[in-house]
């Protein structure tokens, strides 16, 4: 009975004890609550300022020039006569460059067709037919004859009587051996036709005719 009061005392001591020594300890960290800072608004407010109109500028301004064009005079311009302003330029001569005399040297060409004499050319409409054929084949030997080669080609070409050429044969025996020129000679004979028809004295259906077109350069 005696050991179960004492136990009880000793117990009642023992937490008083505890519990005042609980008390006085410092507080724990992990303990301690987190708490999160209040979230401030903070708020500026501009004092509004009296800015200057333009008006003042334009003011302040011109009292600035009036006070730069009072300080500081310009001087006139110096006079000039009218003479040195229109003054004649003095004209310098300028020496031509030379050149060279360069030899020139003319090369003519002749291209003839000689007639022939053939019993035909008793009859006035075939021989001024004729005529007529040689000169037309003559200027378009004129415009293809380019190199300078001498020579005679003859030839015998046939005409309908509506002017359209039928044939243009060479004679090689009688011709020159340049092949340049019996090339030449055939072409004017094809780049001049077709030719006029017939005349009316002269009713055939074709009619037969030789030329000699001859090369020569002078």
């Amino acid at each position: 009975m005696f050991s179960n009061r004492f136990f009880q005392i000793a117990l009642t001591i023992s937490l008083i004890a505890h519990t005042t020594i609980f008390f006085k300890l410092p507080p724990i960290n992990f303990l301690r609550s987190r708490r999160t800072p209040d979230q401030v608004e903070i708020s500026y407010i501009r004092e509004k300022t009296k800015q200057p109109s333009l008006k003042f500028y334009n003011q302040e301004f011109s009292k600035k020039s009036s006070r730069q064009t009072s300080s500081k005079r310009v001087a006139p311009p110096p006079y000039i006569k009218k003479e040195q302003i229109f003054k004649k330029a003095e004209r310098i001569p300028i020496e031509k460059p030379g050149f060279l005399k360069s030899e020139i040297i003319t090369v003519k060409k002749k291209i003839t067709l000689p007639a022939l004499n053939d019993e035909k050319m008793t009859n006035p409409a075939y021989s001024n037919y004729y005529q007529m054929i040689r000169e037309k084949i003559k200027r378009a030997a004129y415009h293809n004859y380019t190199h300078l080669l001498n020579g005679e080609v003859y030839l015998s070409f046939t005409i309908l009587n509506s002017g359209q050429l039928r044939s243009v044969k060479i004679n090689p025996e009688k011709s020159t051996p340049h092949a340049y020129l019996k090339e030449i000679a055939k072409k004017s004979i094809h780049d001049a036709s077709p030719f006029s028809r017939f005349p009316q004295d002269l009713d055939y259906p074709e009619l037969s005719f030789n030329a000699i077109i001859s090369f020569e350069v002078e």
